[in-house]
Protein backbone atom coordinates (compact mmCIF):
# COMPACT_ATOMS: atom_id res chain seq x y z
CA UNK A 1 0.00 0.00 0.00
CA UNK A 2 1.12 3.53 -0.80
CA UNK A 3 0.07 6.35 1.50
CA UNK A 4 0.24 10.10 0.84
CA UNK A 5 -0.56 12.63 3.55
CA UNK A 6 -1.33 16.10 2.17
CA UNK A 7 -1.23 19.19 4.40
CA UNK A 8 -1.64 22.87 3.81
CA UNK A 9 1.25 25.02 5.03
CA UNK A 10 1.02 26.68 8.43
CA UNK A 11 0.13 30.32 9.23
CA UNK A 12 2.14 32.80 7.17
CA UNK A 13 3.19 36.37 7.93
CA UNK A 14 1.42 38.02 5.01
CA UNK A 15 0.53 37.60 1.35
CA UNK A 16 2.63 36.07 -1.39
CA UNK A 17 5.75 33.97 -0.89
CA UNK A 18 6.49 34.89 2.71
CA UNK A 19 7.77 33.21 5.84
CA UNK A 20 5.66 31.56 8.50
CA UNK A 21 4.62 33.65 11.45
CA UNK A 22 5.92 32.71 14.92
CA UNK A 23 2.41 31.37 15.61
CA UNK A 24 2.63 29.33 12.39
CA UNK A 25 5.95 27.80 13.39
CA UNK A 26 4.59 26.84 16.81
CA UNK A 27 1.41 25.39 15.27
CA UNK A 28 3.45 23.25 12.86
CA UNK A 29 5.80 22.07 15.63
CA UNK A 30 2.80 21.11 17.78
CA UNK A 31 1.34 19.20 14.84
CA UNK A 32 4.62 17.32 14.47
CA UNK A 33 4.70 16.46 18.19
CA UNK A 34 1.04 15.51 18.52
CA UNK A 35 0.04 13.98 15.17
CA UNK A 36 2.99 13.23 12.91
CA UNK A 37 5.51 11.57 15.23
CA UNK A 38 6.07 7.88 14.63
CA UNK A 39 4.36 7.72 11.24
CA UNK A 40 7.38 6.36 9.39
CA UNK A 41 7.48 8.72 6.44
CA UNK A 42 9.68 7.59 3.59
CA UNK A 43 9.40 10.65 1.31
CA UNK A 44 9.01 14.39 2.00
CA UNK A 45 7.62 16.83 -0.60
CA UNK A 46 6.94 20.57 -0.70
CA UNK A 47 6.01 23.22 -3.22
CA UNK A 48 8.69 25.70 -4.34
CA UNK A 49 7.39 28.38 -1.92
CA UNK A 50 9.25 29.09 1.32
CA UNK A 51 6.29 28.59 3.67
CA UNK A 52 5.92 24.92 2.71
CA UNK A 53 9.57 24.18 3.46
CA UNK A 54 9.33 26.06 6.76
CA UNK A 55 6.18 24.09 7.63
CA UNK A 56 7.70 20.67 6.94
CA UNK A 57 10.86 21.67 8.85
CA UNK A 58 8.72 22.69 11.85
CA UNK A 59 6.73 19.43 11.55
CA UNK A 60 10.06 17.55 11.60
CA UNK A 61 11.40 19.52 14.56
CA UNK A 62 8.24 18.82 16.55
CA UNK A 63 8.08 15.14 15.60
CA UNK A 64 11.78 14.54 16.13
CA UNK A 65 11.78 11.37 14.02
CA UNK A 66 11.48 12.31 10.35
CA UNK A 67 13.77 10.50 7.94
CA UNK A 68 17.02 12.11 6.91
CA UNK A 69 16.01 12.54 3.27
CA UNK A 70 16.28 15.45 0.88
CA UNK A 71 13.10 17.48 0.49
CA UNK A 72 11.76 17.22 -3.02
CA UNK A 73 9.38 19.46 -4.93
CA UNK A 74 5.94 17.87 -5.26
CA UNK A 75 5.76 17.05 -8.99
CA UNK A 76 1.99 17.54 -9.44
CA UNK A 77 2.29 21.04 -7.99
CA UNK A 78 5.26 21.90 -10.18
CA UNK A 79 3.59 20.48 -13.31
CA UNK A 80 0.18 22.12 -12.88
CA UNK A 81 0.41 25.23 -10.68
CA UNK A 82 2.16 27.38 -13.23
CA UNK A 83 -0.09 26.45 -16.16
CA UNK A 84 -2.00 29.25 -17.84
CA UNK A 85 -5.29 27.97 -16.41
CA UNK A 86 -3.96 27.62 -12.88
CA UNK A 87 -2.36 31.08 -12.95
CA UNK A 88 -5.70 32.50 -14.08
CA UNK A 89 -7.30 31.00 -10.97
CA UNK A 90 -4.51 31.95 -8.53
CA UNK A 91 -4.28 35.58 -9.67
CA UNK A 92 -8.02 36.02 -10.15
CA UNK A 93 -10.77 34.29 -8.23
CA UNK A 94 -8.47 32.70 -5.61
CA UNK A 95 -6.71 35.98 -4.87
CA UNK A 96 -10.07 37.72 -4.41
CA UNK A 97 -11.47 34.91 -2.25
CA UNK A 98 -8.39 34.90 -0.02
CA UNK A 99 -8.58 38.69 0.37
CA UNK A 100 -12.23 38.36 1.44
CA UNK A 101 -11.59 35.37 3.72
CA UNK A 102 -13.82 33.04 1.72
CA UNK A 103 -13.32 29.45 0.58
CA UNK A 104 -11.09 29.51 -2.50
CA UNK A 105 -12.24 26.15 -3.90
CA UNK A 106 -15.88 27.16 -3.53
CA UNK A 107 -15.15 30.43 -5.30
CA UNK A 108 -13.39 28.60 -8.14
CA UNK A 109 -16.28 26.19 -8.63
CA UNK A 110 -18.84 29.01 -8.56
CA UNK A 111 -17.01 31.65 -10.61
CA UNK A 112 -14.55 29.77 -12.84
CA UNK A 113 -16.05 26.26 -13.00
CA UNK A 114 -14.67 25.33 -16.43
CA UNK A 115 -11.15 26.48 -15.64
CA UNK A 116 -11.38 24.84 -12.21
CA UNK A 117 -12.38 21.53 -13.83
CA UNK A 118 -9.40 21.73 -16.18
CA UNK A 119 -6.95 22.41 -13.34
CA UNK A 120 -8.52 19.68 -11.17
CA UNK A 121 -8.24 17.13 -13.99
CA UNK A 122 -4.63 18.11 -14.76
CA UNK A 123 -3.69 17.93 -11.07
CA UNK A 124 -5.36 14.52 -10.67
CA UNK A 125 -3.58 13.18 -13.75
CA UNK A 126 -0.21 14.50 -12.54
CA UNK A 127 -0.83 12.97 -9.09
CA UNK A 128 -1.61 9.53 -10.51
CA UNK A 129 1.51 9.61 -12.70
CA UNK A 130 3.65 10.65 -9.72
CA UNK A 131 2.04 8.03 -7.46
CA UNK A 132 2.92 5.25 -9.90
CA UNK A 133 6.61 6.17 -9.51
CA UNK A 134 6.54 5.88 -5.72
CA UNK A 135 7.77 2.54 -4.43
CA UNK A 136 5.36 0.11 -2.82
CA UNK A 137 4.95 0.78 0.90
CA UNK A 138 5.89 4.46 0.40
CA UNK A 139 4.50 6.84 3.00
CA UNK A 140 4.86 10.36 1.63
CA UNK A 141 4.29 13.62 3.46
CA UNK A 142 3.39 16.55 1.20
CA UNK A 143 3.05 20.17 2.29
CA UNK A 144 1.31 22.36 -0.27
CA UNK A 145 -1.31 25.03 -0.71
CA UNK A 146 -5.01 25.73 -0.83
CA UNK A 147 -6.82 25.46 -3.16
CA UNK A 148 -4.37 23.34 -5.19
CA UNK A 149 -4.62 20.37 -2.81
CA UNK A 150 -8.42 20.56 -2.69
CA UNK A 151 -8.64 20.90 -6.49
CA UNK A 152 -6.41 17.85 -6.89
CA UNK A 153 -8.63 15.87 -4.52
CA UNK A 154 -11.70 17.12 -6.39
CA UNK A 155 -10.16 15.89 -9.64
CA UNK A 156 -9.29 12.50 -8.13
CA UNK A 157 -12.50 11.78 -6.22
CA UNK A 158 -15.09 14.30 -7.47
CA UNK A 159 -15.43 15.34 -3.84
CA UNK A 160 -15.56 18.99 -2.81
CA UNK A 161 -13.81 19.55 0.49
CA UNK A 162 -13.96 22.79 2.40
CA UNK A 163 -10.78 24.81 2.16
CA UNK A 164 -7.97 23.47 4.30
CA UNK A 165 -6.96 25.80 7.08
CA UNK A 166 -3.28 26.05 8.11
CA UNK A 167 -1.91 22.55 8.85
CA UNK A 168 -5.18 20.86 7.80
CA UNK A 169 -5.06 18.04 5.34
CA UNK A 170 -6.16 14.68 4.06
CA UNK A 171 -4.69 11.26 3.34
CA UNK A 172 -4.82 9.33 0.09
CA UNK A 173 -4.04 5.63 -0.02
CA UNK A 174 -3.40 3.41 -3.01
CA UNK A 175 -4.02 -0.25 -2.28
CA UNK A 176 -4.56 -3.04 -4.81
CA UNK A 177 -5.10 -0.50 -7.58
CA UNK A 178 -7.72 1.50 -5.66
CA UNK A 179 -7.34 5.13 -4.57
CA UNK A 180 -9.08 6.06 -1.31
CA UNK A 181 -9.48 9.35 0.52
CA UNK A 182 -9.32 9.55 4.31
Amino acid sequence: MKKVELYRHSIKLGHGDCDLSPEGIEKAMAMGRELLRGKGYTHLYVSPLIRTTETINAFALGAGDFPDVTLQEFPPHVTVSTSQEAMRLWTGVCHRAEAHGTDMLQAVLEQEAEVGQVVAAEAAKAFVLWLKDLPEEAHALVVGHSPFLELMIYGLFNKQLTQFQPCDGACITFNDGVLSLE
